[in-house]
């Protein structure tokens, strides 16, 4: 594939074998992007079309949104097949893309540096010194563009690498025939986008591809444009002459992707940090058999998090147990639904204080939830079972014996090549985890990969393995095999914390000396490095790329006309699918003065039900803010107890229960001096999503925890909350401090997903904001006792800071009118007597904010608790009132369908058929051009566009800007054997669901004749023994590999039928792309394009082949001259598998 470009417009065309698709900016249109798929005699060069890109290109990856401006994302380079996990299937590795501007040309044609500076380059081609005149600026992309080319993104032209060897098949003819065979097509709506790392970048193509005809569709991906990648790890160790090989492949999940201290735990949805699948694959041709184990891996499933402090980061568990339970439950049902029943193992200490916490939450989760018959729970401390003592690392395998039994349960993809039949399937899924799912997680799921790898070789063996020929090939193999877990440990370790895994030593060798342990020291002080200066940058990044970013990440829309006007009608039916909700927020924050919350007498029930409250039934919502809840002094700060906001949390869950309602805590945010706790109706947990927290340190300079704040974002509904609980700098005269401390608060803390403060609707601040009355001890004492609260309030620091556009300028306050909170001498209501005699002042405040066109809040009460005298503070307390607007999904994408199909079958399909336009016939395209309403050109004529020079034949073809809408996961399809055949279980088994086949589909024909027992007693000696635990009597599939029907086409006497028949979707690499991927050189030679491309150029390097200018891959270049053939496309039939 090449890149072509135009420059009036500025139009962008990838050009492929036999079509183009070309992009054009409508700047008139909201900046969306018209996409076209055109023959390619349209884009030539005598229509403005050039070069853009110097070399071939091996896939697009989408369309993004940075500093706005709207680039398209290309492969330039990759590494070729670092892996075949079969003959007909491999994988490539991305080594380089390029980011093409369809605003400006402001980067065509310039070299880039390192940095993503431009290189300034001399007449005579050399590299100029920088002058003083010329201001460089860096690539906007240039993060991105580092991101994607660090070789831990992979791709496929020829199979999905999304899915699993057992769920996508095994082409049977293509092992046989090689590429003479028929080749399956691939969909991308069948791939698993949970791996689809460029999802955000691709949904609109997606959706783009899915509103075209079929056939049309089937053009747009044999022209291989839209490239799917994943992130983890891919690689293939030949084994010896005969073709046998060991193939790894690991994907990582995007859902919760980022870097180490960023990404831990669950998110709303169930799904957790670095979750990876790995599947082992193991192809034998000498012995006719292919084997594949598929193992996963992922943080404990719960919420915590942990900081990033050098020495002994601390945990903390950021939801209640109840609260936590229904996403617990989601993550398992998920998991049991695509891969069978779940064998979790869980290697966790049970001396390391900063994991016992997690290790308990997790084993209480699992006691509770709804799917222990479908999952088993099995604890190894690995710190403790691998200590020295214990004989090291290789005390590792003392763990087979806890899953021996769930081993031979599960099975193991098995299927027989000579026979052209599956003969098992994998039926069940160990779930492995430690802190990281790094170091302790790849050890025990390579043992687990080794034995089974053993246990096949041995069964393949005449004795079992027993003679010394034998074993010299099983320990070369094993040998080959942890080498290669060694290398996929490396890969994931780099991904989630930028170094190499610990223990890889052993992983290799089976040894740990000296060297080893050394190099996990320098490990283990670079992710330290990586942790403190550079993750917080990668995080950044990668939220970018997938979408997370909410100030930066902004969908690329494809123009659809048809869209806008269905968009239009469903805003004015908003009322169908929208609904307005009243909730009721209870505000309360309490400066407890170091107050132990072991204290038996602590009852803060007149503060949190308070009679104000009686007619307004209980909040929805609770806000509690705490501060000072250790002692301020620089012992308790360093040393601080990380088990009082705990505490308090019991505390206030007891007394909020108490009442008759239940309440979950959605939310604990801590810092050593303050927590701010948010508690949910359990009635409402559903409607609150996006839970996050984020504390910001203030004291000496953002050095220390005394002074600062913590903060929780959600939404309910669509609406967004802020609550902020602070303790400001203290001293009647810190005025300015005070100042300074909001500043930093405000511009500096900071959610995931790059949210503010200032980004959400609703914000409510509570806490010890520390402003004084200005005024004297005695003066002010005379004036409270008389009331006089008005001439008080006139003279408050803080009423004062807002009236002159000072900190808290735009928010509001309810009227006091309650008595000074600050300062009482302990256990009275008495103001302080000692000798410092503090002025009484109102340091305990309540502020919120409305964001323009937000209904405001709505402040019901706001008052204090003078008789409960546990501190030298008093509680305050505010109810406010507010809407939420809550969006029924499920009936605005109804509606939405309804008024899209409702508007096409009126109107008939506006834009341009594809399939009228050819090289043969011009002028049919021109007429269906002339009698469409939405092309480029009438666009152009309607002065819509900004420049009137639309290209000759480029039409905005169908695409929509349609609600989020992606492919749907296939489920797994696995096959097991007759459960009577296994030993009895501890567990129930589970079958992962069927396939779903659709509607008037019938299964595919069943495998041909199969190898029966007596078969097996009578063969000969290179015959593979059937697996331990499994029935010798292969099973019979009654399940597809997949829901693409292909079409068989009969013709009888002038009449054609179409009758549908399923057959299982095989991919495959066809004829045609050779060692590239997509072959155009030739076909762009019609165009005289020739003389603007490169010589080829390959670089050799240790993993395969670095895909170059036109692609070429060594020996693997069809040097046969290909020849197009641009026939009409209304004799285009499609191609029927003989």
């Amino acid at each position: 594939m090449k890149v072509l470009y135009k420059e009036k417009p500025r139009t962008i065309a990838i050009y492929s074998e036999s079509h183009s698709l070309v992009f054009q900016l409508l700047k008139g249109l909201n900046n969306s992007v018209a996409v076209e798929l055109i023959p390619n005699e349209q884009v030539t060069r005598e229509k403005g079309f050039r070069i853009l890109v110097q070399r071939e290109i091996s896939g697009c990856l989408g369309l993004i949104n940075v500093e706005d401006q709207v680039f398209l994302v290309v492969i330039t380079r990759a590494v070729q097949d670092v892996a075949s996990p079969v003959e007909y299937e491999s994988v490539d590795r991305i080594y380089s893309v390029e980011f093409i501007s369809l605003v400006s040309d402001e980067w065509d044609f310039v070299n880039l540096d390192s940095n993503g500076f431009p290189i300034v380059t001399a007449a005579n081609g050399t590299q100029e010194e920088e002058t003083s005149d010329y201001a460089r600026s860096v690539h906007p992309c240039q993060e991105l563009k580092k991101l994607l080319s660090n070789s831990t993104f992979y791709y496929s032209n020829n199979f999905d690498l999304t899915s699993l060897l057992q769920n996508r098949g095994i082409i049977g003819d293509r092992i046989k025939n090689g590429d003479g065979a028929s080749v399956r097509k691939l969909a991308v709506e069948h791939y698993q986008q949970d791996y689809m790392w460029n999802s955000f970048m691709m949904e609109e193509l997606i959706n783009f591809r899915s509103n075209l005809e079929p056939y049309v569709q089937s053009i747009l991906d044999d022209n291989h444009f839209l490239t799917t990648v994943i992130r983890g790890f891919a690689k293939t160790i030949r084994l010896n002459s005969s073709g046998d090989s060991i193939s790894v492949i690991s994907k990582q999940s995007w859902r919760r992707a980022g870097t180490r201290f960023n990404a831990r735990g669950i998110d709303d949805n169930g799904y957790v940090a670095n979750f990876v699948e790995t599947e082992f694959i193991f192809n034998c041709p000498s012995q006719s058999s292919i084997f594949a184990f598929v193992q996963i891996r992922g943080s404990v499933p719960t919420f915590w998090e942990q900081d990033s402090t050098l020495i002994n980061p601390k945990i903390t568990l950021t939801r209640s147990l109840g609260a936590t339970q229904p996403v617990f439950n989601k993550h398992f049902s998920d998991i049991c639904n695509k891969y069978g029943v779940c064998h979790i193992v869980n290697l966790l200490s049970k001396t390391k204080s900063a994991e016992v916490a997690v290790l308990r939450r997790y084993k209480e989760l699992y006691t509770q939830s709804d799917h222990r018959e479908e999952t088993t729970f099995s604890e190894f401390d690995f710190h403790h079972e691998t200590k020295p003592a214990s004989g090291g690392f290789a005390g590792a395998s003392k763990i087979l014996a806890l899953l021996h039994q769930s081993l031979e349960q599960f099975g193991w993809f098995y299927y027989d090549t000579e026979q052209g039949e599956v003969c098992t399937r994998q039926d069940g899924v160990f779930r492995t985890n430690c802190l990281d799912c790094l170091d302790r997680t790849n050890l025990i799921q390579q043992v687990i990969s080794q034995y089974i790898l053993e246990h096949i070789l041995r069964n393949q063996s005449l004795n079992h393995g027993n003679s010394s020929r034998d074993r010299a090939r099983i320990e070369d193999t094993i040998n080959r095999h942890n080498s290669l877990w060694a290398d996929n440990g490396d890969a994931i370790s780099q991904i989630y914390t930028g170094t190499n895994a610990l223990k890889s030593s052993f992983s290799r060798s089976g040894k740990m000396n000296f060297a080893g342990a050394l190099s996990d020291v320098t490990k283990s002080v670079s992710r330290m490095y990586q942790n403190t200066f550079v993750d917080g940058k990668k995080q950044s990044t990668m939220d970018l790329l997938l979408g997370y970013d909410s100030k930066n990440s902004i969908p690329v829309q494809i123009y659809d006309p048809i869209n806008e006007h269905v968009a239009g009608k469903l805003k004015s039916k908003a009322g169908i699918y929208t609904t307005w909700k009243d909730i009721i927020i209870f505000a309360g924050t309490y400066n407890v003065n170091a107050l132990d919350p072991s204290f038996s007498s602590i009852d803060l029930s007149s503060w949190l039900f308070p009679p104000e409250n009686l007619d307004l039934g209980l909040p929805d919502v609770y806000a509690i803010g705490l501060q000072e809840i250790i002692e301020l002094n620089a012992g308790s700060i360093l040393n601080a107890d990380a088990s009082k906001p705990t505490k308090w949390a019991n505390i206030l869950t007891d007394q909020l229960n108490s009442n008759g309602e239940q309440y979950l805590l959605l939310r604990t945010e801590s810092m050593s001096s303050m927590s701010l706790f948010l508690f949910v109706k359990q009635s409402q947990v559903h409607n609150v999503t996006q839970v996050a927290g984020s504390s910001k340190k203030t004291g000496m300079g953002g050095m220390t925890a005394n002074k600062g704040a913590c903060a929780v974002r959600f939404d309910y509904g669509l609406t967004s909350f802020a609550l902020i609980t602070s303790h400001l700098a203290a001293g009647t005269a810190a005025v300015t401090e005070r100042f300074n401390d909001y500043s930093t608060i405000m511009q500096g803390l900071t959610f995931t997903r790059n949210y503010t403060i200032a980004d959400h609707d609703q914000i409510i601040w509570f806490g010890d904001l520390n402003y004084r009355i200005s005024m004297t001890n005695d003066q002010c004492r005379s004036l409270i006792e008389h009331g006089a609260f008005d001439e008080l309030l006139a003279v408050d620091q803080l009423n004062q800071e807002m009236t002159q556009k000072g900190a808290f300028y735009g928010f509001k306050e309810g009227r006091i009118k309650f008595y000074p909170t600050y300062k009482f001498d302990k256990g009275t209501s008495n103001y302080d007597s000692s000798e410092k005699q503090r002025v009484p002042s109102w340091t305990d405040r309540i502020l919120f904010k409305s964001a323009r066109g937000i209904n405001d809040l709505k402040q019901l009460n706001y008052n204090s608790v003078m008789s409960i005298t546990l501190s030298d503070h008093k509680p305050v307390f505010s109810t406010l009132a507010g809407k939420v607007e809550c969006i029924d999904r499920e009936k605005k994408t109804k509606l939405f369908k309804s008024l899209y199909d409702s508007y096409k079958s009126e109107h008939g399909n506006s834009d341009i058929s594809l399939l009228d336009i050819d090289s043969s016939s011009t002028s049919r395209a021109s007429n269906s051009s002339a009698s469409s309403t939405f092309t480029i050109d009438t666009l152009s004529e309607m002065n819509i566009l900004e420049d009137n020079s639309s290209p000759s034949q480029l039409g905005a073809t169908k695409a929509s800007k349609l609600p989020r809408r992606l492919p749907p996961t296939p489920s797994s399809r696995s096959q097991v054997p007759d459960s009577s055949s296994f030993p009895q279980k501890p567990i129930p088994r589970k079958l992962p669901p069927p396939f779903d086949l659709g509607q008037n589909q019938n299964p595919p024909t069943p495998p041909p004749a199969r190898k029966t027992i007596a078969n097996l007693m009578t063969a000969s000696s290179e015959s593979i023994k059937v697996p331990f635990g499994f029935s010798s009597a292969p099973l019979i599939p009654s399940r597809s590999n997949s829901t693409t029907p292909s079409k068989e086409i009969s013709s009888t006497s002038g009449n054609t039928t179409h009758s549908e028949s399923v057959k299982p979707m095989i991919p495959t690499k066809p004829t045609n792309l050779a060692g590239n991927k997509s072959r155009t050189s030739d076909v762009l030679s019609q165009n005289s394009f020739e003389s603007e491309s490169h010589r080829t150029t390959n670089v050799s390097t240790p993993t395969g082949t670095l895909h170059g200018e036109n692609g070429a891959n060594g020996a693997n270049v069809n040097e046969e001259t290909h020849k197009p053939n641009f026939g009409s496309l209304s004799d285009w039939k499609p191609l029927i598998p003989k």
